[in-house]
C-alpha cells in the first residue's frame, strides 16, 4: 500500500563527470627523465675524456698490475694499464693501456715504451724512485704516422727522441770491449754514448751506432778518426814506458774517442772506421803521407817500423819499412829506410791560415836547402832511435836522387858515429907514430942535458957570470962621477947583460923539467939569475939617469 505521505518515487539522478583536457606526460616520469639525462651526460663526458687504447707487447709483465700501473711521459701520468694477456705465441705478454684525451699525440710508429723499475748496471743505478711508487711505463713519443700497437723495450733507451744530436755508424772488426752505453770522448770530455751494435750485412764487420750530443756533433768532420779506448794500453815509445787509459768507466764498459778533423761537418748517419787503438789510428794517418827513402851507413839497431820521424823535435811522420838489400852485381849491402811524412806538417799556409797542399818539388827544395836525415837516440833506457830531419847549412850540396819514383833524402852520420870515428882516427894516428923512436930520442936528449950540466966547464961559466954581474954592479956604483960617454958604454953593457940573462933563462927552462927543483944546482942558478937581473936593472937605471942628468957625473946626485 502506498504511503500517502510519501512522495512519489522520483527517477534516480545520474552524476555527470566533467573531464578537462589531461596532460600527455605524467609528472611521475620527470625523475627518470632527469636520471637518464644525467647518465647520458656522464656517458658523454666519460667518452669525451677517454683517450686512445693501445696494446704494448712485452717479454714479461713483471711489475705491471692492471688498474695500478700508470703510463707516464716526463713524470706526468697520461694513462693507466687496464689489463694483461698472454700472447698467442706464449713468448710475449700483451699489455692493454687506456690513455687520457690528448695523449694520441704521443703515439706514432716509432714511439717507444719501456718499464721503469730499479736497475743496476755498469752504467750506474736507475729507477730507485719506483721502490716506493711502484713500476710504471714510460713513453718516448715518435714522429711517424699514428699507431696503437707497439713493441716494448726491455732496456730504457740511452737517448730520448727530443735530445739534440746526431747518430753515426762506426765499422770495426770486433767490439773489443765496446757495449751499449759505452761513453764517447772528445779531448777527454764525454760527448755521447754507444746506442747499440749489430752485425753488418756480410757478417764480416760490426756496426756500432754512436750518438754524439749537440753541440759536440759539429766536431765530427768527414775526416775525423775514431779509436777504441777500452781497457789500458801499455807500451814503450820515444819517451819511455807509457800507460794510456781514458777513464775508469771506459776501462769497465769500454769507450770510444775521436779527434779533430779539417773537413766538412759530417752528416747524420755517416760511416767511419773504428781503429783498435790510438797507435793504430795514428799510423792510419800515413796513408796520405809522402814517402821518402833514406840510407844510413851505421848500425840500425833500435830503429823499428813505426819509429817517429821528427823535424826539430816535432813529429812529422813515421818509419814505415826497413829492409836489407844486396846488389846482385857488386855484392854491396844497403839498408833503405822508408819514411812517410805527413803533408800537412810541412805544407805551407795560405792567406787564410789554412794548410795548403805541398808543392810537387818540396823534397827537391828541402834537399837543396840542406836538409839531411840523422839517427838520434830517443830513449837511453829502451835504446829506441828516431829519424831526425834538420837543415844543415854546412852540408855539401847534393842533387835530389830518385829511386823507383821515391825521393832519396841524404843522410849524415849520427853523433855517436861521429865520436866513434873521431876516436878511431885518433887511435890510428897514435898507432902510426914511431913511439919507440921518440922515446929513444927523448932519452938521448935527457942524457945529453944531464951530461952538459954535469960538465965542470958549465959550472965555471955560471960562476964567471955571477962574478961578472957582481963586478958590473960595483962598477955602476963607482961610475957615478964619470962623464957622459961612460954612461953610453954602461947602457950597452946593460943591454948585453940582459941578453945574457935571457939566454940563461932559456937554458934554465929547457933543463928545469929534468932537474930536481929542490937541488942545490937549481937553487944556485936561480939565485944567480935573480942577482944578474937586479944588476942589469941597476945598470939600466943608472944609464937612464945619466942620460937625463949628465951633470950628475960632475956635481954628484942630489945637487
Amino acid at each position: 500500500m502506498s504511503d500517502p505521505h510519501r512522495p512519489e518515487t522520483e527517477e534516480p539522478q545520474v552524476a555527470e563527470v566533467v573531464t578537462g583536457e589531461r596532460s600527455r606526460i605524467s609528472a611521475v616520469w620527470i625523475v627518470p627523465l632527469v636520471a637518464i639525462a644525467i647518465a647520458g651526460w656522464l656517458v658523454w663526458s666519460t667518452l669525451a675524456a677517454k683517450g686512445p687504447e693501445i696494446t704494448i707487447r712485452f717479454r714479461s709483465a713483471e711489475g705491471i698490475e692492471p688498474g695500478k700501473t700508470t703510463v707516464r711521459y716526463k713524470a706526468v701520468e697520461v694513462g693507466t694499464v687496464t689489463g694483461t694477456q698472454i700472447a698467442a705465441d706464449l713468448g710475449h705478454v700483451l699489455v692493454y693501456a687506456e690513455l687520457t684525451r690528448g695523449a694520441e699525440r704521443l703515439l706514432a710508429e716509432d714511439s717507444r715504451f719501456w718499464v721503469v723499475r730499479p736497475r743496476i748496471g755498469t752504467g750506474g743505478v736507475s729507477g730507485l724512485s719506483t721502490l716506493i711508487s711502484g713500476a710504471y711505463i714510460e713513453v718516448d713519443p715518435g714522429k711517424g704516422p699514428p699507431a696503437t700497437e707497439f713493441v716494448g723495450l726491455e732496456e730504457p733507451p740511452l737517448v730520448l727522441s727530443d735530445e739534440p744530436g746526431r747518430q753515426f755508424l762506426l765499422e770495426a772488426d770486433a767490439l773489443k770491449g765496446i757495449s751499449r752505453g759505452s761513453p764517447i770522448y772528445y779531448r777527454d770530455i764525454e760527448v755521447g754514448e754507444v746506442l747499440g751494435h749489430r752485425l753488418a750485412g756480410d757478417g764480416r764487420e760490426v756496426e756500432i751506432i754512436a750518438f754524439v750530443r749537440a753541440p759536440f756533433d759539429r766536431l765530427v768532420r768527414t775526416d775525423s778518426r775514431f779509436w777504441n779506448t777500452s781497457g789500458i794500453e801499455i807500451g814503450t815509445g820515444t819517451a819511455g814506458f807509457y800507460v794510456r787509459m781514458q777513464s775508469v768507466q771506459a776501462m769497465l764498459t769500454g769507450g770510444i774517442a775521436f779527434g779533430e778533423g779539417r773537413g766538412e761537418v759530417a752528416e747524420e748517419g755517416s760511416r767511419f772506421p773504428l781503429y783498435a787503438s790510438y797507435r793504430e789510428m795514428r799510423d792510419s794517418q800515413l796513408a796520405d803521407a809522402r814517402e821518402y827513402l833514406v840510407y844510413f851507413d851505421g848500425s840500425l839497431r833500435g830503429l823499428e817500423p813505426g819509429a817517429p820521424v821528427e823535424f826539430r823535435g816535432i813529429e812529422v811522420g813515421r818509419v814505415t819499412d826497413i829492409r836489407l838489400v844486396v846488389e846482385p852485381d857488386t855484392g854491396e849491402v844497403r839498408v833503405p829506410v822508408r819514411i812517410a811524412v805527413l803533408p800537412e806538417r810541412l805544407a805551407p799556409l795560405d792567406a787564410a791560415g789554412d794548410v795548403g797542399r805541398p808543392p810537387a818539388d818540396l823534397a827537391e827544395k828541402l834537399v837543396a836547402r840542406g836538409i839531411r836525415a840523422q839517427l838520434k837516440t830517443a830513449n837511453l833506457l829502451t835504446g829506441e832511435l828516431v829519424v831526425d830531419l834538420d837543415v844543415r847549412p854546412d852540408a855539401p850540396p847534393v842533387e835530389l836522387r830518385m829511386e823507383g819514383g821515391v825521393p832519396v833524402i841524404p843522410s849524415v852520420p849520427s853523433e855517436l858515429e861521429t865520436i866513434t870515428s873521431s876516436a878511431a882516427a885518433l887511435l890510428d894516428k897514435l898507432s902510426n907514430l914511431p913511439l919507440e923512436a921518440l922515446i929513444a930520442d927523448l932519452r938521448t936528449v935527457i942524457a945529453e942535458v944531464d951530461r952538459l950540466l954535469s960538465d965542470p966547464g958549465v959550472a965555471r961559466m955560471l960562476a964567471a957570470l955571477e962574478l961578472a954581474a957582481t963586478r958590473v954592479a960595483e962598477i955602476a956604483d963607482a961610475l957615478e962621477g964619470e962623464v957622459e960617454p961612460t954612461a953610453a958604454a954602461l947602457r950597452r953593457a946593460a943591454e948585453g947583460a940582459d941578453a945574457a940573462v935571457r939566454e940563461a933563462r932559456l937554458l934554465f927552462r929547457q933543463t928545469r923539467d929534468t932537474l930536481d927543483p929542490n937541488g942545490r944546482l937549481y937553487q944556485s942558478v936561480l939565485q944567480m939569475t935573480r942577482e944578474t937581473a937586479r944588476a942589469a936593472r941597476a945598470v939600466r937605471l943608472l944609464a937612464e939617469y945619466l942620460e937625463r942628468n949628465p951633470q950628475a957625473l960632475i956635481r954628484g946626485r942630489g945637487q
